[in-house]
Formats: structure tokens, C-alpha cells, sequence
């Protein structure tokens, strides 16, 4: 994986702000907290930022190689990504789709993260 875990979680985050072809100010609020938070050196922090520009598509790299509780977390922060907004569109959810099979997570796990996120639907 080229990116740093952190990049790599921005990178998701804002794949799924991204995903409904609008970045609402909640979620560029929310990314601009996470990049400032991050451990991220300065190329890393001037790349994420291009992130609140421009659309960004899920790079699905490596993420099954992360550990099981990165691959959790990231899907548990993508669920709460998508609901920032208070609406998860059908491009979301898609992305979840996507993002669930790209992590290797069972269709059972991810109900029960989604679950854990007040107002995600269940799939």
C-alpha cells in the first residue's frame, strides 16, 4: 500500500463524503478535523487536502492486508462518514458495498458495525 494508514483512511473518508457527487460542509468539517488530527507529514497533509477539492474514488489497495480491527474501524468510520450528511444516498450505500468486500469483511460483520452507526440501513 503506497499510502500511510492515516493517508489511507482520509482517502476512504473522502471517497465516501465524495460518493453522492456532493461534499457537504459537515463532512469537509469533519475531513478537515481528521487531516489536521492526523500524523501525516507535509506532502501527505498538502495530498489529503486535494481531497476537499476534488472528487475522490475508492482505492481499494491493500485493504485486505490491514489488520481485522483497521478493517473494522475503517468501515465503522466510512458508516459514519455516510450518515454525516443525515441521508444515505444509493451512492453511498454502494460504496459501502464496495468498501465491505474490498476490507474482506462478512456480510455479518458489516451488520453489525452498521448496526452500531445510528442512521445507517442496514443491508
Amino acid at each position: 500500500m503506497a499510502d500511510s494508514q492515516f493517508l489511507t483512511v482520509i482517502r476512504i473518508w473522502a471517497a465516501m463524503a465524495w460518493a453522492d457527487g456532493v461534499l457537504a460542509d459537515a463532512e469537509a468539517g469533519a475531513l478537515r478535523r481528521l487531516i489536521s488530527g492526523a500524523q501525516l507529514d507535509d506532502g501527505e497533509v498538502e495530498l489529503a487536502r486535494t481531497f476537499l477539492e476534488q472528487r475522490v474514488e475508492l482505492d481499494e489497495a491493500g485493504l485486505s492486508e490491514l489488520s481485522s480491527d483497521a478493517r473494522t474501524g475503517i468501515y465503522r468510520a466510512a458508516c459514519r462518514m455516510a450518515v454525516l450528511d443525515r441521508e444515505v444516498a444509493p451512492s453511498e450505500r454502494s460504496l459501502l458495498v464496495r468498501l465491505r468486500d474490498a476490507l474482506t469483511l462478512s456480510l455479518d460483520s458489516a451488520r453489525e458495525i452498521e448496526a452500531s452507526v445510528p442512521g445507517v440501513t442496514v443491508s
